[in-house]
């Protein structure tokens, strides 16, 4: 006997939500924003504002940075120097031999990124644009680029993309939308200009952005969807700022059997179900040189796969390992859980490293896995 909707909804509550069992629901106000890696030099930055200085991935005492005020967005620039933005509305440097900060300018609107480009030009992104620190210049994209028609954002962008600077200075910004889907710019540093791509393959609609990463070639976009009985995630390739698919994953419809008693007789009885399982909710990615294999996070773990296969086919991905990982109660755009890996980074010599929300800085030197917080 086939179930009643309502109760095969049920079951997928219960049973088919992409969260694992020993998963710890935390306020989505506390935990970590971001990092920056220069060298051997990474900047961890906690949501409440806090900054630890980290020498070293093998450092276990990280240097907690004072500021006179919360920081709300860190980079590292090309010369290896602290940058910051603060509460304050200042940006400010850090001289590590004074330890002391010095206000190198100031800002408006709602800061959320700073990037530095190869000539070590700052870039601020905020909720009005791309701000050229240098020229104080303001540059927002026309309704045009946008790649998804359900989102229109007119003069300002009402929430904070990821963002990633490519080798050829080419700065990538994804927007999550969570139901209804996602969005994608790219903005040109030296040439000061937003660049048209091709999403046609992409369907922006239905595809969050939660990261980027490239190889020698080419630019990848991560994202996935957890929604009531939706699970799903991507991976998309970007060659001459056209969009191709790379991994597509999404749930099942899957029959499962269970034991039902009848509220008449008292009796059980094997009734069948519909659950929906097996899509992975794919967050960032990231590329490792060292192997030349394509890595992303998931709920059910951290998985790679040999550039030059067949990647469309999630068999031939392979676990790596699968962390412990605490998450965030609901999202703000989806009816469920939110990312709980927001950033993914590999180091020269191939050490993994990811940015959980609540666990602190994943560390994964291909043997052993540890956490600074």
């Amino acid at each position: 006997m086939q179930l009643p909707c309502l109760l095969t909804a049920l079951i997928f509550i219960l049973v088919g939500q992409p969260v694992t069992a020993w998963s710890q629901v935390i306020s989505a106000q506390t935990g970590y924003k971001d990092f920056s890696i220069n060298g051997k030099t990474i900047l961890l930055q906690s949501k409440s504002g806090k900054l630890k200085l980290i020498k070293g991935v093998t450092n276990k005492q990280p240097l907690v940075l004072t500021t006179d005020a919360p920081i709300v967005a860190s980079a590292i620039d090309r010369e290896g120097n602290i940058v910051v933005g603060d509460t304050n509305h200042f940006i400010k440097s850090f001289d590590e031999h004074q330890k002391t900060w010095h206000t190198i300018g100031s800002y408006t609107d709602k800061l959320s990124s700073i990037v530095f480009d190869k000539k070590n030009q700052c870039f601020l992104i905020t909720n009005k644009g791309i701000v050229d620190f240098q020229s104080n210049t303001l540059y927002f994209p026309d309704s045009s680029f946008s790649q998804n028609k359900q989102i229109r954002y007119t003069g300002s962008w009402f929430d904070s993309p990821v963002c990633f600077l490519d080798s050829r200075d080419k700065l990538w910004l994804g927007f999550d939308q969570g139901e209804w889907g996602g969005n994608v710019y790219v903005f040109n540093t030296q040439e000061r200009a937003f660049i048209r791509l091709n999403t046609k393959e992409a369907d922006m609609e239905l595809n969050p952005v939660n990261g980027f990463c490239e190889d020698q070639q080419n630019v990848y976009m991560s994202g996935g969807l957890s929604h009531i009985m939706l699970t799903h995630g991507s991976i998309y390739r970007f060659t001459n700022e056209i969009a191709t698919p790379v991994l597509l994953s999404k749930d099942k419809e899957t029959p499962m059997e269970f034991l039902m008693n009848d509220p008449l007789t008292g009796k059980k009885s094997k009734q069948i179900g519909i659950t929906w399982k097996g899509g992975h909710r794919i967050g960032p990615s990231a590329y490792n040189p060292t192997n030349n294999c394509l890595y992303f996070y998931s709920q059910f773990g951290i998985f790679n796969a040999k550039l030059g296969t067949n990647l469309a086919d999630i068999k031939k991905w392979q676990k790596v390992f699968e962390p412990k990982l605490q998450w965030t109660g609901g999202s703000r755009y989806a009816a469920g859980p939110a990312m709980n890996v927001l950033k993914m980074q590999f180091t020269a010599d191939g050490t993994l490293l990811f940015l959980t929300e609540h666990n602190g800085l994943g560390v994964f030197d291909g043997k052993s896995l540890r956490f600074i917080q």
